[in-house]
């Protein structure tokens, strides 16, 4: 049975790089051939993140950014993202104190290894996240990452990325305990089991796609990757929080609106990650409308499709899974069917230019008043420009969900779940939080401050969403709370991949069992081109 389920693995790994090798040449085929760099997406990264979105709410171009990631071609409209994000005003002024040679440039400025051709382009930098840590129980605590990052352009149409993490970490105890309860770890994906040593986790973690716009309007995009609804720190609706998936995404724009429809295939498992995998399909929809670029709307709407008996995968499709229009999905299964409906709200609005509002709501059953909501306030920059290199960005943020929400009858077959995480907000459902989040910089220097304050209603690992009783009613005890606070101080080498010497500390409290308080001490270097979350 194990050898079975490993050759299915295989086999459709295989089926999947085959199929993206042909869908390049194909492409390649019927596309002209003009250099340019426009539709790779930029990085979901919480470093780029900021920057990117006060540029985009001072503008008074539309640019739709509920559904992320973004295109770097749409948001060029109104800002060149990369003088933005690249500074090349200080790379001038470096220069002119300095010689330039191959090494600063490349150290400080540039892609590792950049080539560009009249009708190619290709671009390749190291991936680091190399970090040791210390608590007041244990000093032998480290996160050991490896990888590589290829991205660049066939022509005008086409942008390619692949990018490969190997991973090495010893966790601090919450992260050990969640992980070997889950069999993954946090948004990386399953570990191999080290009999030596239990403590050591070993994992590795890729992503990759090819963007394909073949008139300005629509964009194709098919890989394996995460995605992310909204405006805050946290998404209610689809987030960064699990692991990547397969995914097939076609987005098309007109004047004011922008429709996003998304299909994907979700895993989970139990026992071990080589046995019996659970799969599910996912189809998307978002509409969003944007005016000015003063408030943006959009209407979600999301199916988990069960495509996984007790047994064995059914490898059967409803025809509503294939029909691309908001509504109809919903209209044919309803809330109380066997897959799991989620309708939502997302939008923003622009109080002024360095000031921002947004919200979302997420409703899974009405009836059974399974909904949850968040509010948020930004300001990109306290002083309003008046220090020259400095500013202060703030952010805070409430998230609440009521019991069940997201869960289903059918749990791991129908759950808002991926590689046994959650895919919207870490905590599942049945929660408050309260969320704050301060950055501070100077020139290359930055200073960050996180303050997280959880409130759950269930002690377990695994969130509400997967323990249910026979009755179909949720198991409840009483409510504990998770109280984070982490600084960390930065200095960015090179803005291309965000490469920061850092240190710093995370005090965290759980009253999970008994009043629990761990500070754990951290410096490292690491580059800023993705999440990885442990606020949990």
């Amino acid at each position: 049975m194990m050898m079975k389920n490993i050759d299915k693995i295989i086999t459709n790994k295989i089926v999947k790089i085959l199929t993206t090798i042909f869908i390049v040449l194909i492409s390649m085929v019927f596309s002209p051939l003009v250099l340019s760099s426009q539709q790779l997406n930029l990085p979901l990264s919480d470093y780029y993140s900021q920057q990117i979105n006060f540029e985009i709410n001072k503008s008074q171009k539309i640019i739709h950014t509920g559904f992320k990631p973004l295109i770097k071609s749409e948001v060029n409209i109104a800002v060149d993202i990369d003088s933005v994000l690249y500074d090349f005003e200080k790379k001038t002024r470096f220069f002119q104190n300095h010689k330039k040679n191959i090494i600063w440039r490349k150290l400080l400025f540039e892609d590792f290894v950049s080539v560009q051709k009249k009708n190619f382009s290709l671009y390749v930098n190291p991936l680091f996240y190399m970090e040791k840590g210390i608590t007041q129980d244990t000093k032998n605590l480290f996160i050991n990452t490896r990888g590589i990052e290829l991205k660049g352009n066939l022509g005008k149409k086409i942008s390619y990325y692949s990018s490969f993490r190997e991973n090495q970490a010893r966790y601090r105890s919450y992260i050990y305990n969640w992980s070997w309860e889950r069999l993954v770890t946090p948004g990386q994906g399953a570990f191999k089991k080290n009999n030596k040593d239990l403590s050591l986790f070993d994992f590795s973690m890729a992503s990759a796609y090819l963007s394909y716009s073949p008139i300005d309007w629509l964009n194709i995009q098919i890989g394996q990757d995460k995605h992310f609804i909204g405006e805050g720190h946290r998404s209610l609706l689809i987030s960064d929080n699990a692991y990547n998936y397969p995914f097939v995404k076609i987005s098309t724009d007109y004047k004011n609106f922008k429709y996003t429809t998304l299909f994907t295939e979700f895993r989970d498992f139990e026992d071990a990650y080589y046995q019996y995998h659970f799969k599910k399909h996912g189809a998307f929809n978002y509409l969003s409308y944007n005016y000015k670029n003063l408030f943006e709307v959009g209407l979600f709407e999301g199916i988990i499709y069960r495509t996984t008996d007790t047994s064995e995968y059914v490898n059967k499709f409803k025809a509503d899974f294939f029909i691309p229009v908001i509504g109809v999905r919903t209209a044919v299964n309803g809330f109380a069917s066997e897959h799991n409906v989620i309708m939502g709200l997302n939008g923003k609005f622009k109080v002024t230019e360095f000031i921002q509002i947004y919200g979302q709501m997420a409703f899974d059953d009405l009836k059974q008043k399974k909904i949850s909501y968040q509010g948020g306030m930004k300001i990109f920059d306290v002083f309003h420009s008046t220090f020259e290199n400095q500013r202060l960005f703030i952010l805070a943020e409430f998230n609440y969900s009521r019991p069940r929400t997201y869960s289903h009858q059918n749990l791991k077959y129908q759950t808002w779940s991926h590689y046994n995480q959650e895919l919207s907000h870490p905590a599942g459902s049945d929660f408050k939080e309260y969320f704050v989040n301060l950055t501070y910089s100077f020139f290359k220097f930055s200073v960050n401050y996180r303050y997280n304050n959880l409130i759950l209603n269930n002690k377990s690992t695994f969130s509400d969403i997967y323990v249910l009783d026979q009755n179909n009613y949720l198991i409840t005890t009483e409510p504990f709370k998770i109280n984070h606070h982490s600084t960390d101080f930065a200095y960015t080498i090179n803005p291309r991949t965000g490469l920061q010497l850092y240190v710093g500390i995370d005090i965290r409290i759980s009253d999970k069992y008994t009043d629990q308080s761990e500070k754990y001490f951290m410096f490292g270097i690491r580059t800023q081109l993705a999440n990885f979350r442990y606020d949990f």
